[in-house]
């Protein structure tokens, strides 16, 4: 398994598309910044600490951004038939399945570190301090705790619809809307349900808790209870183990041609 994750960080770290995608986000984070410099003045005062903590605001993109680290990984292999012959290599399909699946969080906590340090490096340089920095960190690190076993769990997803599905494409707007209407969906079942069958109104209740982007809806407002961060947990780690085993169980049954 170490020889084939290294394989697969050599191929990763020679796509352009893992560049690409870094440089742009850098930039946008560049300009989120600047912008936030620009609008300084009598009315707004964005110092260093305020324009980091900024970060929990964008922390249910990173759900999407797994879209991407996972794509960067998988890497089209069904129609360039690379699946097809790692396996017919002889490797077991339970190592291509996970080892495809560590390199994918591995990079997605790689790219999730830089991109943090910029940011707060950013923030540091063009913003104004005011000497609450660490308690900046502090309140961002929360955030990011909380935030990381769901993100996990949003990359097992995303994997598990790479292999399940033969197109990129089709596999990004499966996982993509599992993440944004499920929660949706359930709402309106619950307007649907609630007041003649106030039980089932519960169930459904239990039902949202258990989605991916719950843990993240308003931690702003949450920050230091660490019964969320638990929640967040238990949540991303349910996620992960039942899209892992539902991705390898049809990976395992799937014919590559």
């Amino acid at each position: 398994m170490a020889d084939y994750l290294r394989a697969e960080c050599y191929k990763l770290t020679h796509r352009s598309y893992l560049w690409l995608a870094l440089l742009i986000t850098g930039a946008l984070e560049l300009l989120l910044v600047v912008l936030f410099a620009a609008l300084n003045g009598d009315i707004t005062n964005m110092t260093a600490s305020v324009g980091f903590t900024m970060l929990l605001y964008l922390l249910p993109i990173g759900y999407y951004a797994t879209a991407i680290t996972g794509d960067i990984v998988f890497s089209e292999q069904y129609r360039h038939n690379t699946l097809k012959n790692e396996v017919a290599y002889g490797l077991s399909r339970l190592r291509i399945y996970f080892g495809k699946l560590l390199t994918s969080c591995l990079l997605a906590l790689a790219a999730c570190a830089v991109i943090v340090l910029w940011y707060g490096l950013l923030c540091a340089v063009l913003l104004p301090g005011d000497g609450a920095m660490l308690r900046a960190l502090q309140t961002v690190g929360f955030g990011l705790l909380a935030a990381l076993p769901v993100w996990l769990g949003a990359q097992s997803l995303f994997i598990m619809c790479f292999f399940v599905f033969r197109g990129s494409t089709a596999a990004t707007l499966v996982g993509a809307g599992i993440l944004a209407i499920l929660g949706q969906a359930l709402d309106f079942l619950y307007l649907l349900v609630s007041f003649r069958a106030p039980a089932l109104g519960e169930i459904v209740l239990v039902l949202q808790d258990l989605l991916l982007t719950a843990p993240l809806e308003g931690l702003i407002d949450d920050i230091g209870n660490w019964s969320r961060v638990g929640w967040a947990w238990a949540v991303g780690l349910g996620w992960f183990a039942a899209t892992t085993a539902i991705g390898c169980w049809s990976f395992h049954k799937r014919e590559i041609s």
